[in-house]
């Protein structure tokens, strides 16, 4: 088997877990960026409704995911992490 190699010129978009724009998507899907999710998150009160209306999509059968996403996995996992990234660490009392 040959090697291949793909250079940054040649890709559409930004791989997720090599890119540290803010602008790299989340969501390859929907194009949901880590911007637009934290976006959500301060405008919802610190819950999210694009990842509700992922779940919903995911659930109607309306992502490509393993077309789309370059892990070719489902990207809920992806946000749910990203979210998780942007809470606060609870400051322990002593």
């Amino acid at each position: 088997m040959g090697e291949h190699t793909v250079d940054t010129d040649s890709v559409v978009t930004q791989v997720g877990l090599k890119a540290t724009d803010k602008t790299t998507p989340v969501c390859f899907c929907f194009a949901h960026t880590v911007d637009a999710l934290a976006a959500d998150l301060a405008e919802h009160d610190g819950v999210s409704e694009i990842k509700a209306e992922i779940k919903a999509a995911v659930a109607d059968s309306q992502c490509a995911c393993e077309h789309l996403n370059p892990s070719g996995q489902c990207c809920l996992a992806d946000v749910h992490r990203t979210l998780k990234g942007f809470a606060q660490p609870v400051p322990v009392q002593r």
